[in-house]
């Protein structure tokens, strides 16, 4: 009878041999399955990033839009109060005294842009946020919230602050009914919040202290307009700067 004999060695190698095969084979599917488990993270990562960007990006693109609205009415109403503030210089102002009733409504109708920032915050460096990792970027769009934040409190101080004592100088020179009268209730936009006059006035007292103070006021509403049409105009720039990284970074259109 034939009997096949195996050395020890063969006998003991064996096992060994298929336990390597065996953690190879589990240790490839570990790794693989590891990776592929990352990849998904890390496409719903640049997923949701982009999607964050193309919402910020068209927030932003509207700002653009309000931004230069408000800037073109900033325009419109300064030059009106410049010309108020050369006709309230004269020694005579009755030829003017429809002029100045209108112009003078807007004084306390300050036109203001609103910005729609309502997704920027999720750009904002936090430990938590992970979607965004141009730093610059997230830098960028924080400067773009604190200068419309600036803006802001300008454009309220003012109505609150420079406007004070207006309501005085209204009684004491104009009649109240016809300035009330200009107010324009179906007003579509700031400029024409208030109506042109179609006939004539009650002449404008002419008392001299609250005509120079109606100056000051018109003339500060003036710089006041230039000094916002500036902030405004930083804003639109930087705004306009963040929509050229965003497009690049996040291939958008």
């Amino acid at each position: 009878m034939n009997v096949h004999y195996l050395p020890p060695s063969y006998k003991s190698s064996r096992p060994i041999k298929d336990f390597i095969t065996q953690f190879i084979i589990v240790f490839l599917a570990v790794t693989l399955a590891l990776y592929a488990d990352r990849y998904r993270e890390s496409y719903a990562e640049k997923a949701k990033a982009k999607e964050i960007a193309q919402s910020v990006y068209n927030d932003l693109k509207t700002d653009q839009n309000g931004i230069q609205q408000t800037i073109n009415d900033k325009t419109w109403i300064e030059v009106k109060y410049d010309s108020l503030v050369k006709i309230l210089a004269t020694k005579d102002i009755r030829e003017f005294n429809e002029y100045i009733y209108y112009v003078e409504r807007y004084v306390s109708k300050s036109p203001v842009f609103e910005s729609r920032n309502i997704n920027f915050e999720q750009f904002i460096p936090t430990d938590k946020n992970r979607n965004i990792e141009n730093t610059k970027l997230k830098k960028d769009i924080a400067e773009y919230n604190s200068l419309y934040d600036q803006y802001l409190t300008s454009e309220k101080s003012f109505t609150t602050s420079d406007i004070s004592g207006l309501n005085e100088i209204e009684s004491d020179l104009f009649n109240p009914r016809d300035l009330t009268s200009l107010d324009n209730p179906n007003a579509k936009d700031f400029r024409t919040l208030v109506l042109i006059p179609g006939q004539e006035l009650q002449p404008i007292r002419r008392d001299v202290v609250y005509l120079k103070l109606l100056y000051i006021k018109v003339e500060n509403a003036s710089k006041h307009t230039k000094s916002m049409k500036q902030l405004l105009e930083k804003q639109k720039l930087l705004g306009l700067n963040l929509m050229k990284d965003l497009e690049k970074q996040y291939d958008l259109k």
